[in-house]
């Protein structure tokens, strides 16, 4: 079985809250191993370990952040077999000194790692904002060579500008190709999240030192799509055909840009650092951010 970060966000309800509801910040493990699988895992992932155990009849436990493992009084909680082995939240109560569990959610830390990555409450299927980003990004990019495409027909030029308007920013140019939410929108709120996630509770020094990768990236992205809007602006202007052909070389230069990154120190390669790095490399570091949290491509 694989599970994902597409349920990051998720929380699950056991028992309705009462008077006596208390909290717990710790990772999800079980009475065998306890604080540590080191001794026991022989090669396997905690989690791979944690399943072994729990099928060998091992209870599912809570290690807070001292290292003291706490009971859980109920063992059926639908969320444990997704955060096993990981950072958790908890909130219950205490029944003979074991945790009553009413709900179980990520750490603060990695909720907003899954909305840069998996999902957001607004955008199209509600996919992660940097997958909304790269989805009108790649619009953006299209639009912009089939402008070039059109030649000295400026209304069909035009026409691919609006569509490369409309997926950057839909709030300047309301129809076109786009899906309506834009690469300023998505990219500015995957860069506010990578934030907040550095600093929330449970912001590791994995976190903080890809986070500062991925803003790096990030902040080229929303500076290349305040051009590409300006320049597609320009075109929109434009009086004939000729005048815009250098206008649609730029769009298309900083659209790639957007995607792809760009190789601006010449040495060959497209890092992650400011004026390099676009949405894949944003992505690419994300991914090496969500694996190194384990909560990425996590087997069974």
């Amino acid at each position: 079985m694989k599970v994902t970060v597409a349920a990051v966000t998720l929380a699950f309800a056991w028992a309705a809250p009462t008077d006596a509801q208390q909290a717990w910040t710790g990772t999800l493990s079980d009475s065998m191993c306890g604080s540590s699988h080191q001794a026991a895992h022989g090669g396997k992932t905690d989690r791979q370990c944690l399943f072994e155990c729990i099928n060998n009849l091992a209870k599912y436990v809570l290690v807070d952040k001292s290292g003291q493992v706490i009971p859980i009084f109920n063992q059926d909680v639908a969320g444990f077999p997704l955060y096993a082995g990981r950072p958790v939240h908890i909130t219950g109560e205490l029944r003979d000194h074991a945790i009553l569990v009413s709900r179980i959610e990520a750490i603060a830390a990695h909720l907003h790692l899954g909305h840069v990555m998996t999902n957001w409450r607004d955008t199209p299927r509600n996919t992660g904002l940097l997958f909304a980003a790269m989805a009108d990004a790649t619009v953006a990019a299209e639009h912009a060579k089939l402008a070039q495409s059109a030649g000295t027909d400026l209304d069909a030029v035009k026409l691919h500008a609006g569509h490369v308007l409309n997926a950057l920013d839909p709030t300047i140019q309301p129809k076109g190709a786009g899906s309506g939410y834009g690469v300023k929108k998505a990219a500015s709120g995957a860069l506010q999240h990578i934030g907040f996630a550095v600093q929330a509770e449970g912001a590791t020094d994995n976190i903080r030192t890809y986070a500062t990768r991925v803003t790096a990236s990030l902040a080229n992205v929303t500076g290349w799509t305040d051009q590409a809007i300006s320049v597609a602006q320009e075109i929109q202007t434009a009086a004939s055909g000729d005048a815009v052909a250098s206008l649609v070389a730029r769009l298309i230069a900083l659209t790639t840009n957007i995607t792809d990154g760009t190789d601006a120190n010449g040495d060959g390669q497209i890092g992650s650092q400011g004026g390099e790095g676009g949405l894949r490399q944003a992505q690419a570091q994300m991914e090496l951010l969500m694996q190194g949290e384990g909560l990425q491509n996590a087997s069974r």
